[in-house]
């Protein structure tokens, strides 16, 4: 069997990708569970690329009858990149809020410092 163009490049970005995984794990960027998360996504793609009946199996599996096996797993993308959307939206609104609270403590702390000055 020759490999096609789509199972080269596919290859080739999802080792790229677990490469960038690993040196984010090794600075400490991610935690452990983003690591088995993310090398679970590359890994399933590079499966699915080289194996096309893994497709059909995990839809079989999850009961969904459609008429392209690979349309289960656009399917699953789309649910976890909502998903995703979500935990980043989460993330920001809190880094937000923190923003916020640290801006106000500082703004307080500096309307402080000239009547300290002026009492001296």
């Amino acid at each position: 069997m020759t490999p096609t163009a789509l199972q080269i490049f596919a290859t080739l970005f999802a080792l790229f990708a677990l490469s960038r995984v690993i040196l984010r794990l090794k600075d400490h960027q991610l935690t452990i569970k983003e690591v088995l998360f993310w090398t679970s996504v590359w890994t399933g793609i590079i499966i699915v690329v080289w194996i096309p009946t893994t497709a059909a199996l995990i839809s079989t599996t999850l009961g969904i009858n459609t008429r392209e096996p690979i349309d289960t797993l656009i399917y699953i993308a789309i649910v976890v990149m909502l998903y995703l959307i979500y935990r980043m939206h989460v993330k920001t609104e809190r880094l937000e809020s923190e923003f916020t609270r640290l801006v106000r403590l500082v703004g307080m702390q500096h309307s402080e410092e000239p009547k300290r000055k002026r009492k001296k």
